[in-house]
């Protein structure tokens, strides 16, 4: 019998149980009316009588884990037992393991000043390392930092800063009633910074202090108060110093494993607490212990830092995050975040782990930290550099920028409806200048729906790097447009032959003199005049044919081909494909043709691998996958915001600060602490309704990933514009009705919310409309495309993760009762597409990606 199992059995045979602490003992309470006028003999026999357990048992565990069960009513337990009710539960470990104690925990006011805590499980993982280097990075960011030394057993943090402390005025000890002054020293203030760190060491350096240290450290391990007094002692002399001189943070260094010393401080100056685990399983049996510390601060419950010897940082985070180990302490952390959350009980649903990837922040090994002292940052392995960011972010650090002194606003450009259209901004990040480099070799641009393509199409024809060949329905720039009365004119001039198609086309692209594509009345006009060759003069052109007349326009000619996706049905879509990719097979394997003709296809990823053929080796250092990272899509964001009407009506300062930025901006060069700053100027740093970070909110829940690392996910330009669009449309609704849309001179959470909402159910409508051409559920076009809609539509409400064949089986229900077969296709190609991805952990279960979650309206499952 354990204390917790003693704790189950009284809560399912008793409706009150109450658990309380009082040094050292743990008080399990059971409050129960029937008991009133019996002996403690009765009472004793009726509970063991009702969990089923023998007196020497619960004698045993209440003398080896100091509990005491009191059996009382409810009036014994307001009078008998009073000296509880003033006890806190919450500065020590015991009463904290158990989960029904944390959740009963209060959600109290933020700090006036922040406070971040350090914690490992065990030593040796970096812990004091990295809250010295990103002490040093937000000073050199100009925050004022305090940063203490609680490690009572193993000090040391002051040695990190090449600090000595030699009063015992400027230590921890001081605090606890060594001294009657508070005096940290400072340790590091950057050039030409306002920043600065300052130092409370735990104890003097000087051999005098050795017993005094030792006394010390024996009176906290009995009497925890003393700690807790000297942090608000600590805390009362910050508050009273002036505004201009007070710390922006204070850093607290704890003791490893279960040490009493942890939790007071916790307690009486709440933040943040970044947990330091190892990835490799060691770290599980302290799960209740993380949860105990998260408990503490739900607004903000903290991070996991997990440190690893391997240099291959891509791969180990990728790994790491795959582990089961590291999803469940992923799961903790996601319940303490629900806790701190805004949304009634009912409403709230816990985040799946993997939409708190950036919480989990990877250290790698580094030969700038091979000192004795912390070196400077810009010393650091660009990764770690990139984690202490990581780290800044998710603890919710980062300032907006200062628009005090500002008045000016900037004329803004209108947002324009679409990729073929967009008239906006164009982002052009390094993986995309691959394309606009000199004869660039790229011939396939792959990457999922929203990333981009048809915008990087339009841009070459505007920039005359090609000639639209075929073309996106809504594309205003000449070639032969998807899906058209054209395209069906041509297509039934080929018998239907998909290759005559492609030859054709290429034939009526070269009668047309280069630079001449983009008038749409000229190539209905080429259109007509190939309809009406003879059929054998149509019949007798071939590769060679088209050889011979390109060679004979003497300069090579590029041709681009966008909008397959929606150009024939669902059941011919393949063969489409299929004859497209050995059409420029053909075209790059021979040697005239290809000296006068390149294509260029833009095409969602998907299929391209659905290809029979080799279409790796046909693709091999040919193709680019479009993936937009955190700095390229929040540049593209910033320049959306900027070509707002609305958005330069109400945050006309940030604006004419992003229009500053333009260059920068149109190259995808501004880094994190230069676009989050203006991003919280217009965002609320937090979502209260879910209590996660406004930037982790963008990072996780406009990403496609399920379950790659950061690296691998991918966000959707596309999403984020409609996204940008929608808070203008509700703001001007509300503000058109006298309805609050701004807080504190930044948009409302909600607001931010129902954008978002509306932004996804807007990119599942355009995935549905593509996976008409992808699904084959019913022969009829028009009643695939009803079914394709009924089907995306079932799936509101279910959970993910979800086993495969009760998914399909229920889908098919929903739909009419479709052949199951078609449904598990269906349920394949989508996760072709990327919708769905296999789970890492649960054999032969699938998920949903992080967005398509959200946009499908699915449910996370623990």
């Amino acid at each position: 019998m354990t204390v917790s199992e003693l704790l189950r059995l009284c809560r399912e045979k008793f409706n009150r149980v109450e658990v309380k602490y009082a040094h050292p003992t743990l008080y399990i309470i059971v409050i129960d009316n029937s008991l009133d006028g019996k002996s403690e003999e009765a009472r004793r026999s009726k509970l063991l009588a009702s969990i089923e357990l023998e007196e020497f048992e619960l004698t045993k565990l209440e003398n080896s884990s100091g509990v005491s069960v009191e059996l009382v009513s409810e009036a014994e337990f307001e009078f008998e037992l009073s000296f509880l009710s003033g006890r806190e539960k919450d500065t020590h470990w015991l009463p904290l393991i158990d989960e029904q104690v944390r959740n009963s925990l209060p959600v109290l006011e933020p700090e006036q000043v922040s406070a971040i805590h350090f914690y490992g499980f065990k030593g040796g993982q970096a812990r004091s390392t990295v809250l010295a280097l990103l002490a040093k990075l937000l000073a050199s960011e100009g925050y004022k930092i305090l940063v203490v030394d609680v490690d009572i057993e193993a000090p040391s943090l002051d040695l990190l800063f090449d600090s000595v402390a030699f009063d015992v005025g400027t230590t921890l000890m001081g605090l606890c009633g060594w001294s009657d002054t508070v005096e940290p020293v400072t340790a590091f203030a950057p050039l030409g910074k306002e920043g600065k760190i300052d130092v409370i060491a735990c104890r003097p350096r000087s051999e005098n202090y050795d017993m005094d240290f030792a006394a010390f450290a024996v009176r906290a391990s009995l009497d925890i108060s003393i700690i807790r007094e000297g942090i608000a002692k600590l805390k009362r002399h910050v508050l009273d110093m002036s505004v201009e001189q007070r710390y922006d943070l204070v850093l607290f260094d704890h003791r490893t494993g279960i040490a009493p010393s942890v939790l007071p401080v916790l307690r009486e100056w709440r933040g943040p607490t970044v947990v330091f685990v190892r990835p490799d399983g060691l770290s599980m049996q302290a799960e209740n212990t993380f949860a105990s510390l998260f408990s503490q601060n739900p607004e903000n419950p903290g991070a996991f830092v997990s440190f690893s010897l391997d240099f291959d940082e891509g791969k180990t985070a990728k790994r790491n995050l795959a582990l089961a180990s590291v999803q469940q302490l992923l799961q903790t952390l996601s319940e303490a975040i629900a806790r701190g959350a805004e949304a009634d009980a009912f409403e709230l649903e816990l985040l799946p782990p993997e939409s708190l990837e950036n919480y989990w922040v990877s250290w790698y090994a580094d030969r700038a930290l091979l000192t004795s002292v912390s070196p400077q940052v810009e010393m650091l392995l660009k990764v770690n550099l990139d984690s202490l960011r990581q780290l800044r972010d998710v603890l919710g650090i980062t300032k907006a920028v200062d628009l005090s002194a500002m008045t000016s606003s900037r004329e803004y450009r209108p947002r324009s409806p679409s990729g073929a259209v967009d008239q906006g901004w164009f982002i052009e990040t390094p993986e995309i200048n691959r394309l606009f480099l000199p004869n660039s070799t790229i011939s396939y641009v792959t990457g999922r729906k929203g990333t981009g393509k048809t915008r990087i199409h339009k841009e070459m024809v505007k920039r005359g790097l090609g000639e639209p060949m075929f073309s996106a329905a809504d594309f205003q720039g000449g070639g032969i447009l998807s899906n058209s009365p054209l395209q069906h004119k041509l297509l039934d001039a080929c018998g239907g032959d998909f290759r005559k198609f492609w030859w054709a086309l290429l034939g009526i692209c070269l009668e047309s003199p280069s630079g001449d594509t983009e008038a749409q009345e000229g190539w209905e006009q080429l259109v007509t005049d190939w309809c009406n060759l003879p059929q054998a003069q149509r019949d007798e052109r071939s590769t060679s044919y088209y050889a011979s007349k390109a060679y004979a326009g003497r300069s090579k000619r590029v041709f681009l081909i966008d909008g397959i996706e929606t150009a024939v049905p669902s059941s011919r879509l393949r063969e489409f494909v299929e004859e497209l990719l050995l059409f420029m097979l053909t075209i790059q394997s021979d040697s005239k043709l290809s000296a006068v003709v390149f294509v260029r296809l833009f095409l969602r990823a998907d299929l391209l691998q659905a290809s029979t053929q080799n279409i790796e080796q046909q693709t091999s250092l040919r193709r680019l996958e479009l993936r937009w990272d955190s700095d390229g899509i929040f540049n593209f964001v910033l320049a959306r915001i900027e070509q707002s009407a609305w958005f330069n009506k109400h945050f006309s300062q940030v604006c004419h600060l992003i229009g500053e930025k333009l260059d920068d901006i149109r190259a995808g060069r501004l880094g994190p602490s230069e676009y989050e700053p203006l991003l919280l100027s217009i965002f609320p740093k937090k979502l209260r309704r879910n209590n996660i970070q406004t930037i982790t909110f963008f990072d996780s829940y406009f990403s496609d990933a399920g379950g790659d690392s950061k690296e691998g996910a991918s966000f959707y330009p596309r999403l984020f514009e409609e996204f940008v669009h929608n808070i203008a449309q509700i703001s001007q609704a509300r503000e058109d009705k006298n309805q609050d849309f701004l807080e504190n001179g930044r948009l409302m959470h909600g607001v931010v919310l129902e954008a978002h909402a509306e932004a996804t159910q807007t990119f599942i409508d355009g995935v549905t409309q593509e996976l008409h051409g992808s699904l084959e559920l019913d022969e009829d076009a028009r009643r695939n495309a009803e079914l394709v809609k009924q089907m995306i539509d079932s799936f509101e409400g279910l959970t993910t993760p979800f086993k495969f064949e009760e998914t399909a089986q229920i889908v098919s229900r929903s739909i009419g009762g479709i052949d199951q077969n078609k449904v598990r296709a269906a349920l394949q190609r989508m996760r072709d597409v990327g919708i769905f991805e296999a789970h890492p952990n649960r054999p032969g279960q699938w998920r949903a990606g992080r967005l398509y979650k959200s946009a499908l309206r699915m449910k996370y499952q623990r």
